[in-house]
């Protein structure tokens, strides 16, 4: 048995070499990645606008040029904020989905070409459900924020969200879109059956007066187990002339 160590020991070193090697050929050139490609909307309401951003990132050693976006429906843009990227740097891609005439549960995507040879096409997902007849745990009241325009254009408003299930639930902020919003803040985390919270929303100090907002955040419900057991999206528009 004595005379396998040294056999093992170099086949060990051996196989480190190796791992070591495949992972630097692995980050050789432009390297795209995607911190969480899916996002889930959750309930939403139809006729108006979702948006979320996904992170993108240079793990690679050269130059990475994101070459195109383009979108599986006219129902979705995704701008990108930055096009080149130095390894090590990130930028993001806004996927805003209009629900017109969305009645059901759907799911889009956008495809990013760049000039990452070992993955030149990725993808970014997202679900959506427009259905108001599926059983929820949470009801926001409004299904969405107008802001209005004009002189009338307000930066802060209030919902109520309520518990319309038989068990006492958890809330949590869990997505908003900082282009336009501070983090929505709840009056209740833990509230029982048939109770309510309060969520404030406000805009940016920063949003230029009369600039359009299309944005919404995300809350999501759990159990007493810690288990998300449904989540929504409010969306949040206005501004403008």
């Amino acid at each position: 048995m004595r005379k396998l160590y040294p056999f093992i020991l170099i086949l060990a070193l051996v196989m480190i070499v190796i791992v070591g090697i495949v992972s630097s050929q692995e980050k050789k050139g432009p390297r795209i990645s995607i911190v969480e490609p899916n996002f889930n909307f959750g309930f939403a309401p139809e006729g108006t606008f979702m948006v979320h951003e996904y992170i993108i990132r240079n793990i690679g050693d050269e130059s990475l040029d994101i070459k195109r976006v383009r979108t599986t429906c006219g129902c979705t843009s995704a701008p990108v904020k930055k096009m080149h990227l130095e390894p090590g740097e990130e930028t993001t891609i806004t996927v805003i989905f209009n629900s017109t005439r969305y009645f059901h549960k759907t799911s889009k995507a956008a495809i990013i070409s760049s000039n990452d040879p070992t993955r030149p096409s990725e993808k970014v997902t997202f679900i959506a459900d427009m259905d108001t007849v599926k059983p929820r745990s949470i009801a926001p009241v409004p299904r969405k924020i107008v802001l209005g325009r004009g002189d009338n254009f307000k930066k802060n408003a209030k919902i109520i969200i309520k518990n319309i299930s038989d068990e006492p639930l958890t809330l949590e902020v869990i997505d908003y879109y900082k282009e336009y919003l501070n983090e929505p803040q709840l009056s209740l985390v833990d509230f029982p059956a048939g109770e309510t919270a309060e969520v404030t929303v406000s805009i940016r100090d920063d949003v230029p007066s009369g600039e359009i907002v299309r944005s919404s955040f995300t809350v999501a419900a759990m159990n007493k187990d810690g288990k998300e057991i449904t989540r929504i999206t409010i969306p949040v528009v206005g501004g403008g002339k």
